[in-house]
């Protein structure tokens, strides 16, 4: 064999190496690409039910309503109780769905069915101004608002005098604002109230009670066992309720008037305008 040939050869043998190596790498089956990892579906936020019938909430110079659909309709002043040349636009509300709504002095403010609230009007001391979270219930009263949270927190918005917008902790179930104390129903059944006390407004019995209403300068709330209890001012008998049983009640300024559980409405207290004398047939 000539040096040539050999050399030939020995070229020759590393190339038929490689083609070797490409034809198993082509008979070899590809290799499979990973499988990407699917993301996770995010989860929708629940939202509120609606009202199975009309919600009213009246304010001191105008009124609110939520409707079966989600929307709210408000009548009544624009203008400020307070001044004349100031317009808050307390009667007009923003678009969305809610699912409750609470009329103060001056502003307005409900729960949405996705849960956050929406406030609108009078702003001179943060009341239409709520903080962001999920609520269940809203009370709109005239210089603060307070809230019950998904979570059962209580949170205040507002004027902060004598620390009518520092709610107690706990677990609530239910809040009332009044002008300038507030009271809330805790999970156990207990009554708590903060702010202004200047006549043992925020100063509750002991017992257990299913709802509770702040007013102006009195509270009042029914227990489990259907007894309506008021507390506070006492003038013209506001804080005197009659008896039978009860399934809530609604303290005012100088008057309180509750539905009795046999659908029967009973008021006591001021009457000097016929508010504390429900129709006939209530």
């Amino acid at each position: 064999m000539s040096p040539l040939t050999s050399r030939i050869r020995l070229l020759a043998l590393p190339l038929a190496v490689l083609l070797l190596a490409a034809v198993a790498a082509c008979a070899s089956p590809p290799t499979p690409s990973p499988t990407p990892t699917a993301l996770p579906t995010p989860t929708p936020t629940p939202l509120l039910p609606l009202p199975d019938i009309p919600i009213v909430s009246a304010g001191y110079n105008h009124t609110c309503g939520v409707q079966t659909d989600g929307k709210v309709a408000c009548w009544g002043s624009n203008a400020s109780p307070v001044t004349d040349n100031s317009y808050p636009r307390q009667a007009i509300p923003p678009a969305g769905s809610f699912v409750s709504v609470s009329a103060g002095l001056a502003h307005t403010c409900g729960v949405k069915t996705d849960g956050s609230v929406a406030c609108w009007g009078s702003n001179l001391f943060g009341q239409a101004t709520p903080p962001a979270g999920s609520f269940v219930s809203v009370s709109a009263s005239a210089d603060h608002t307070c809230g019950v949270q998904t979570d059962g927190a209580v949170a205040c918005w507002g004027s902060n005098s004598n620390g009518r917008a520092t709610p107690r902790s706990g677990s609530f179930v239910s809040v009332s604002t009044g002008t300038a104390h507030n009271c809330g129903v805790r999970t156990d059944g207990s009554v708590v109230c903060w702010g202004d006390n200047e006549y043992g407004e925020s100063v509750p019995p002991a017992g257990s009670f299913v709802a509770v209403s702040a007013g102006v300068l009195h509270t009042c709330g029914v227990k489990t066992d259907g007894t309506a209890v008021c507390w506070g001012d006492n003038d013209y008998g506001v804080a005197t309720p009659p008896a039978g049983s009860f399934a809530s009640v609604s303290a005012g300024g100088g008057h309180t008037c509750g539905v009795k559980t046999d659908g029967e409405v009973v008021c006591w207290g001021y009457n000097e305008y016929g508010q504390a004398v429900p129709p006939p047939g209530w």
